[in-house]
């Protein structure tokens, strides 16, 4: 099994909401729940070879946001799954970070091709939005983690995500 270091952005901006992106995938990303293929996630995606989780997430940032920032937050959570695809299975190793921004602004000129096709739309929520969601979020238990650093309860070491 091919393991995929990944980084996850938690961007809060400065109205206190938290970004995700809704995505249509025939790829399940929950092995408990086969037929979830709409669901909301943060932005991501996987490091490169040579790269350490902050620059991958520096880059996703930029690629999936269009913003740019100088330095990630906190490593906030954790989280490892294993997404079956039809020629392998991959084991995700994913950091989460804290990301404030300065801006709400979203450009998504530079997303891949790949993601184009998944990508359905985006929304800053407010915690209580995030409470009652449309579609599901990922991680599992999200808004719980949300709550607590929004205020300021930033975990010593990465808390363990379902």
């Amino acid at each position: 099994m091919r393991i995929r270091p990944t980084v996850r952005l938690l961007v809060i901006d400065p109205q206190q909401r938290i970004l995700l992106f809704k995505i249509e995938d025939n790829v399940p990303l929950d092995p408990a729940h086969p037929d979830m293929t709409v669901y909301w996630v943060t932005p991501g995606g996987g490091v490169d070879p040579g790269e350490t989780f902050e620059q991958a997430g520096l880059r996703e940032l930029w690629e999936e946001t269009g913003i740019r920032a100088a330095a990630l937050g906190p490593w906030v959570g954790r989280r490892s799954r294993v997404l079956h695809f039809p020629d392998e299975q991959v084991q995700f190793a994913e950091r989460y970070y804290l990301l404030p921004v300065a801006t709400s602004q979203v450009a998504l000129t530079n997303l891949y091709p790949g993601e184009q096709q998944v990508y359905r739309a985006h929304h800053w929520w407010t915690l209580a939005e995030l409470w009652q969601p449309d579609a599901p979020v990922l991680p599992p238990g999200l808004p719980d983690l949300l709550a607590a650093l929004l205020q300021g309860d930033i975990p010593p070491e990465p808390v363990q995500l379902l």
